[in-house]
């Protein structure tokens, strides 16, 4: 007994085992996912890449084989507040999308559809699969009008690359220009009280499965009015063709450039005399994934490989590159706020934040829920939000600078 009370006094002298507190876990704030919603229950959507909004919705399209669809997420709640379903003659899915006031106008394979985002109705579609025609794989707003390219007669002897304007209250279209010298890219409009109004493109010629060093890629500039070719720069790339989905980009009205082959060019917007090219060191750089932007006194572009560069857009002067920054959609959001761009990033499936003063990574936002992002970065400065989507989700989320 003596023995048996003396361990429990022992016992009960002895200080209990000191219980460490949990390991202070720094939570990220850069990346604040507001809601995400999953869009289909029963499947996972791969839906054109471009994300439009309106309002309070964004709007992702639908998947691959259904007909036109839109799938509109309330911006503050995630909720999915309306789905529309286009029945007509252009019953494929939309794969390049444009909302121009109250109207989303989406091209599908066989022809483009005008939808009110206000009531859910189709407002005008476009048979160009029964014109003989091939839809193009972009939209381009110039002067309350809407542009696109098509080609007639694609397989046929008679092929013709047509720039077409489209009235989207309406779907009234006319032929602007056109040509059989090859398929040409997005434009670049040019405004002068002097000479009024030219378009320039880059222009591939018909290559017929030619090799590489016979691919070339033109410069054209074109009187919007008349159609006449005011100036032409031929074989501008060394090697190969390049920068065929995307316009040129126009800087301080002057400076027109352009990517091809491993290479940005820049030349004189009246003249088309070259003024400078950037070659990079990497072995080639076909600029199909991102168009350039040009934010005051800078040029980023962004390659098909890694790299995000910036470049000084009067003299082509590397200012910073970035070489773990790909872009897997057209379109890299400037956030004025901080200074940021905010973009899709391919291979990683993640949400990816540039610093775009200093080319530094500031956040890199990987999967959700194991899909990844894949369509564009939409930003609504109203409420400071951004939005895109993944193969199962819609997502609305806010940047913060580091602290």
């Amino acid at each position: 007994m003596i023995l048996l009370l003396t361990s429990l006094l022992w016992g009960a002298c002895e200080s209990d085992p000191v219980i460490p507190y949990p390991p202070v876990v720094v939570q990220d704030t850069i990346f604040e996912m507001v809601w995400a919603t999953r869009m289909d229950y029963e499947k996972e959507i791969v839906s054109t890449d471009l994300t439009q909004h309106y309002k309070d919705w964004l709007l992702v399209g639908g998947d691959l084989g259904f007909p036109p669809t839109i799938m509109a997420f309330n911006k503050d709640t995630g909720a999915k507040d309306w789905e529309y379903i286009h029945e007509g003659a252009v019953h494929t899915d939309i794969n390049v999308s444009y909302v121009f006031d109250h109207i989303y106008v989406g091209m599908s394979s066989d022809g483009i559809v005008g939808i009110d985002l206000d009531t859910q109705t189709a407002l005008w579609e476009i048979d160009i699969h029964a014109m003989n025609m091939t839809a193009g794989y972009q939209f381009d707003e110039f002067e309350n009008h809407l542009y696109f390219q098509a080609v007639w007669d694609l397989r046929g002897p008679n092929r013709t690359n047509k720039f077409i304007k489209l009235e989207p209250h309406t779907g009234n279209y006319e032929t602007v220009y056109q040509t059989q010298n090859g398929v040409l890219n997005p434009p670049a409009f040019h405004v002068s009280e002097e000479f009024g109004v030219r378009i320039i493109f880059n222009e591939y010629p018909f290559s017929n499965g030619a090799p590489p060093p016979e691919n070339v890629q033109n410069i054209i500039c074109i009187d919007y009015e008349t159609g006449e070719e005011i100036w032409r720069n031929d074989s501008i790339t060394e090697f190969y063709r390049s920068n065929m989905l995307y316009n040129a980009v126009i800087y301080d009205n002057r400076i027109v450039i352009t990517g091809g082959d491993w290479s940005i060019y820049a030349f004189d917007v009246l003249t088309g005399e070259q003024l400078w090219r950037y070659e990079f060191d990497y072995p080639w750089a076909v600029w199909t994934k991102t168009n350039h932007i040009i934010h005051k006194d800078r040029l980023y572009v962004n390659n098909s490989q890694f790299d995000l560069t910036c470049l000084n857009p009067e003299t082509g002067e590397l200012i910073w590159n970035n070489t773990d920054s790909p872009n897997c959609t057209r379109n890299m959001v400037y956030y004025e706020k901080e200074d940021f761009l905010v973009f899709t990033s391919w291979g990683y499936g993640s949400v990816l934040i540039v610093d775009a003063l200093s080319g530094k990574t500031i956040h890199r936002e990987r999967k959700y829920e194991n899909s990844q992002y894949n369509n564009d970065v939409v930003y609504d400065a109203e409420r400071d939000m951004f939005f895109t989507s993944s193969y199962k989700h819609a997502f609305g989320f806010r940047v913060h600078a580091p602290d």
